[in-house]
């Protein structure tokens, strides 16, 4: 990649930002104080309502706007094209997210990245099963928060927030047709129903009834150039890889279809106190996965996928104190269907079925005092997963990890200390944790036992507000993550046409995974000036790091296969992460008394370091770069608002190089990911009061690119959307 690529887009926010800063600076004082009377965004997820200004934690926020103008159909798309955040994204309705150098996941109870639902576990591993149909907005924290949340808050967390209609019912709709004969369809509507009784419902459909193709035009990557992978093998030269080998290329076995729903139902019970019980679904059939695309249609599989929550919450405001419980539960199935054995297509039979369960309770108090917020409580939860796996429909096998639950207990308390112009925000949270490992069933060398962790997360923040609308912001917290049955006992083989097979094999002496993180920061926000802006440096020190290590061996079996390859799980003896995060964005209608919207904005992600030091089981030392992380990834774009009848958003994202594993070569050597850039826009019209029309194009410049090599995503595509509100 040419470095002038990589650093112009920094070196021109920088320069920006100082010149923002030294304007603020000049006008400081000249600012009326009306500007107080606009309202102040407020976020949830310190786990109290809260300013976002008076934080001092890194909290991005993606609105039910920017959720109407962006081509996504799930929180992996809206949060990757909004965040600056990294992903893993397959087409097939698996996907997970990865903050703050953090490897993205997209399976399994051990997450460093916390979802959250109204501020309670969401009860998904994958995020592609989150519908962001009746959400009001996602707030994205980033850095540790494991002293409110406790495991897998280490590089940040995902609170999606859900409507809470109030007043008359009300409510959308919409229809959508677009590329790959895509249907949608989905409805909103809440409010009161009596003065005491109010309720949201939402419900959405998709269908995409026919196979897309992979982008052929790829006109930003071949002006940039990114058109080649490089293999990196221990033992012989580099090797570069073609990527424009399948530009344009339909990809079979890719339609899918699915609906999801939520209904919620509100009641004041008196003055004091008012109960709300929300149930949510998502279910997904007969869902199509391509396989690597080198393999072409050979390792095509289908899948059914299904999650479903309920959780009851009962909150007051007796005075001073604002009490909440909340009891919650949530389930996850996955069931997939084999259809080729050994590159040869059979009869479609079930070949592995997944359950994954939580349930947990959470209390608390926020106790005001004054101007300020003290917040104590206690969370319980019990998080369980369970495993088969088949042969062929009559002959059942080991599966690849025992059953096992992790199950916390925990207290935790935070304050919000306001002292005139500095914030302090100190907490601090013990978890008494116990990784169960169960008896499974074809799994009898790995025996049921309980192993118990206790773990204390102290956390400070600091927020000082020298002159109006500049905050520095400073923050420091412990996080940790325990480690996954897979990882400890799991075993699991791949064997490819040619009789050579690739063997992962957990480690029982693993440890669980803990982080010390620190960022500083400043922001700018004048809101009457159009202007918002900040820069943020983050360092995290991981210790007993959780990796994958891989040797090449040459091990003949009897049945003439070779095994080529060992991989298993290791506490690398060091992890270093550090970066910037840069967020700018302008609103030129201030210039003109917002009598329109012309917003420019910026929001950006800079690993400066990304490594971890692997000590191998022959005391061997390996520095590498954490995979799955790009060294740069930037979300930018323009919006214009006439505020009338005319919305117009064109977006960005570009991803820097990333390293992973290639796992279609027998060897598994690292591999180097190309640079990509995808633009989107959308357009909405408003016909009449109640009548609007969308059209939306995501992927403008058509291009061939992937989040996970081998699953490239879809090339342009239209959509028209019709909405109506009633």
């Amino acid at each position: 990649m040419n470095p002038l690529h990589s650093t112009l887009p920094l070196s021109v926010f920088c320069l920006t930002f100082a010149g923002c800063f030294s304007v603020a600076a000049q006008d400081a004082t000249t600012d009326s104080a009306d500007v107080n009377l606009l309202n102040p965004i407020v976020v949830t997820a310190t786990r109290f309502d809260t300013q976002k200004e008076r934080i001092a934690q890194k909290i991005d926020l993606i609105s039910s706007e920017d959720i109407r103008l962006t081509p996504a159909q799930d929180l992996t798309d809206i949060v990757r094209k909004s965040a600056a955040v990294d992903v893993i994204q397959y087409p097939n309705l698996s996907s997970g997210i990865g903050i703050r150098g953090f490897r993205p996941q997209f399976s399994g109870l051990n997450q460093r990245t916390l979802l959250l639902i109204d501020g309670r576990a969401a009860g998904a591993t994958n995020l592609s099963q989150i519908n962001l149909n009746g959400i009001e907005r996602i707030e994205v924290l980033k850095g540790p928060a494991s002293s409110l949340y406790g495991s897998q808050a280490m590089g940040g967390v995902i609170n999606v927030i859900t409507k809470h209609s109030k007043g008359p019912a009300s409510g959308n709709g919409f229809v959508e047709y677009g590329s790959f004969n895509t249907v949608q369809a989905g409805i909103n509507t809440g409010g009161n129903l009596t003065k005491k009784f109010d309720f949201d419902l939402s419900f959405a459909y998709l269908e995409r009834s026919k196979d897309y193709k992979t982008g052929s035009n790829n006109w930003l990557r071949d002006a940039f150039g990114y058109r080649s992978a490089q293999k990196n093998y221990n033992d012989r030269p580099i090797e570069k890889v073609d990527e424009t080998v399948n530009d344009g290329a339909k990809r079979p076995y890719t339609q899918l279809h699915y609906y999801s729903g939520a209904l919620r139902l509100g009641y004041q019970l008196n003055q004091y106190f008012r109960l709300d019980v929300r149930g949510e679904t998502f279910q997904a059939k007969n869902v199509e996965s391509p396989g690597e695309i080198s393999s072409g249609s050979t390792e095509a599989s289908t899948k059914d996928i299904g999650r479903s929550a309920l959780d009851i919450s009962l909150t007051g405001q007796i005075g001073s104190h604002s009490p909440t419980v909340k009891i919650f539960g949530a389930g996850e199935n996955t069931s997939n269907y084999t259809l080729n054995v050994s590159g040869k297509p059979v009869v479609p039979f079930r070949s592995a079925a997944g359950k994954n369960e939580w349930k947990g309770i959470q209390v608390k108090d926020v106790w005001k005092i004054g101007q300020h917020s003290i917040i104590v409580g206690y969370d319980y939860l019990n998080a369980s997963t369970k495993s088969r796996r088949w042969t062929n429909d009559t002959t059942e096998r080991a599966p690849t990890q025992p059953e096992y639950a992790i199950i916390s207990s925990a207290f935790f308390a935070q304050a919000l200390l306001e002292f005139g112009k500095i914030t302090l925000q100190p907490g601090v949270r013990h978890d008494n944790i116990t990784f169960d490992v169960r008896q499974t069933a074809l799994l009898p060398t790995y025996k049921a036992g309980r192993e118990h962790t206790p773990f204390t997360s102290p956390s400070l923040g600091i927020t000082y507000n020298p002159v109006r609308n500049v905050f520095i912001k400073a923050n420091v917290g412990r996080a940790f993550v325990t480690t996954d049955a897979y990882s400890v006992a799991g075993y699991n083989e791949i064997r490819d046409s040619k009789g050579r097979i690739a063997v992962t094999a957990g480690n029982p002496g693993l440890k669980n995974e803990s982080s010390l993180s620190w960022d500083l920061g400043l922001h700018l926000d004048k809101p009457k000036s159009g202007l918002s802006a900040g820069v943020t440096y983050f360092s995290t020190q991981v210790e007993n790091r959780i990796a994958k290590i891989i040797r090449t061996v040459n091990e003949p079996l009897q049945n003439g296969d070779v095994i080529v390859s060992r991989a298993t799980f290791v506490n690398a003896a060091d992890a270093n992460i550090n970066g910037l995060e840069t967020e700018i964005s302008y609103d030129f209608g201030a210039l003109n008394d917002f009598h329109y919207t012309l917003r420019a904005f910026w929001n950006g992600t800079s690993l400066l370091k990304a490594k971890e030091l692997i000590i191998g089981s022959d005391a061997s030392e390996t520095v590498r770069n954490i995979q799955n992380v790009a060294r740069n990834t930037f979300n930018y774009g323009l919006e214009y608002d006439n505020l009338k009848w005319l919305r117009l958003r064109l977006s960005g994202r570009t991803v820097g190089m990333r390293t992973d594993i290639d796992y279609t070569d027998p060897i598994n050597p690292e591999i180097e990911y190309p640079n990509y850039m995808v633009l989107d826009f959308a357009a909405a019209f408003k016909i009449t009061g109640n009548h609007s029309i969308t059209f939306k194009i995501a992927n403008v410049t058509d291009e061939n690119y992937y989040e996970k090599r081998g699953y490239n995503l879809p090339g342009r595509a239209i959509s028209a959307r019709y909405s109506f509100n009633f």
